[in-house]
């Protein structure tokens, strides 16, 4: 199946709710544990950088329904344009968040800094990056970000970083932190760091072919079957895991945050 971003996201969010986006195959209950998740430990990289989101001026790239638009709130964020690629998604967060701007954009098309200015303090593309699956584009998005950014800025960006090849999966795109190394320097990035997300919460993807590697995929078979049955349940005990394991790895077996500065 070819995979045409616009067409494919207006189908998506044919049904608008703080739902429409996130795990597909994990139950609604279970993705609100998954977002509070995502959510901590980007509160937590922001912080190591002593940002205060009530501060910065922020650039939300693809922000869908609003999964982090009630966090940013909650940090008392005031200055906040939204991008996305939906015009259904757009309607719905202007609807429910009126103290913010937002704009239907492609990211990956020249002249963002026309569009919605520059001098930005924070540009964010959580879970949106790997959906750029052509690799030009992607160096067209990491363009446009870097011109909208201050210098010093900060890109913060969920993804896979793969510990071997680029997969390449329909609609998503999972890099190696090698080709996410190149693409971030080509564009005049430099990597402040990287923090694991999730240990336990989803599927062990970036695992070594190895006795523990087959360890976590039973492991996580298992937790599966259990999510569906007690999702809420399961949510809240698999957070508290990968909270106590996140302050302790420096690695982890699939999503991470990676927090990136604009040089001058």
């Amino acid at each position: 199946m070819s995979y045409d971003p616009g067409p494919y996201w207006e189908e998506r969010y044919a049904t608008l709710s703080l739902h429409s986006s996130g795990h597909r195959d994990l139950p609604a209950a279970y993705n609100d544990w998954l977002y509070h998740r995502k959510r901590r430990v980007l509160r937590r990289g922001l912080a190591r950088l002593g940002l205060d989101p009530a501060r910065l001026r922020i650039l939300e790239v693809g922000s869908g329904t609003g999964a982090y638009l009630d966090f940013w709130k909650q940090q008392g964020a005031s200055s906040l344009i939204g991008l996305d690629l939906s015009a259904a998604a757009i309607r719905f967060i202007s609807e429910r968040y009126p103290e913010y701007r937002f704009m239907q954009r492609d990211v990956t098309v020249a002249g963002l800094a026309a569009d919605c200015g520059t001098g930005f303090d924070l540009v964010t593309a959580l879970d949106v990056l790997y959906h750029v699956v052509d690799d030009r584009l992607l160096a067209a998005a990491l363009g446009n970000i870097h011109a909208v950014l201050r210098p010093g800025g900060i890109l913060a960006v969920h993804d896979q970083f793969l510990h071997r090849e680029t997969e390449h999966h329909d609609y998503i795109r999972w890099r190696s932190l090698a080709d996410w190394e190149r693409a971030l320097d080509a564009a005049g990035f430099d990597i402040i760091g990287r923090w694991p997300i999730f240990c336990l919460m989803i599927q062990p993807t970036d695992v070594a072919p190895s006795p523990a590697g087959a360890f976590m995929h039973r492991l996580w078979a298992w937790t599966n079957r259990c999510i569906h049955r007690a999702p809420a349940l399961m949510g809240r005990v698999l957070f508290v895991a990968d909270s106590l394991l996140g302050t302790v790895l420096r690695e982890g077996p699939s999503m991470e945050l990676l927090l990136a500065r604009r040089r001058p």
